[in-house]
């Protein structure tokens, strides 16, 4: 009777633990392959209706490669990141926008073996 009530216990914690697991994907390596950089969103356009918009825009996290990652902003009259370098996979940066149209204007991210990779900006209106 005492096995039938520690299985009885222990199936709900199993099935806890895996709907966990399949909730945050699986448990699978959030650090990206090493050979590569990766970036989200890698692109993103903003609306600011009749005008380009002004504001707080996405917070764009980077994984792979070899941390830490340098951010070079191409045009910092039309947007600012709020850091310079990303110390650790996962983590992010927020860009905020001037209220400048922008087409497709890169924020470039460079990894500390030289591996670069781009997040293109766009920022438009109506």
């Amino acid at each position: 009777m005492t096995s039938v009530h520690a299985r009885s216990l222990l199936l709900p914690a199993l099935c806890g633990a895996l709907f966990t697991l399949a909730g945050c994907g699986g448990g699978g390596n959030e650090l990206g392959p090493a050979d590569s950089l990766q970036a989200s969103p890698e692109a993103f356009t903003v609306n600011g209706g009749p005008s380009c918009f002004r504001g707080t825009g996405p917070t764009v996290h980077v994984y792979g490669g070899l941390p830490p990652y340098t951010l070079k902003n191409s045009l910092p009259s039309g947007m600012s990141l709020n850091k310079t370098t990303l110390n650790a996979a996962g983590e992010g940066f927020t860009v905020t926008l001037s209220g400048t149209c922008i087409q497709s204007l890169p924020i470039t991210i460079e990894d500390d073996m030289g591996r670069v990779m781009q997040v293109l900006v766009t920022n438009e209106h109506d």
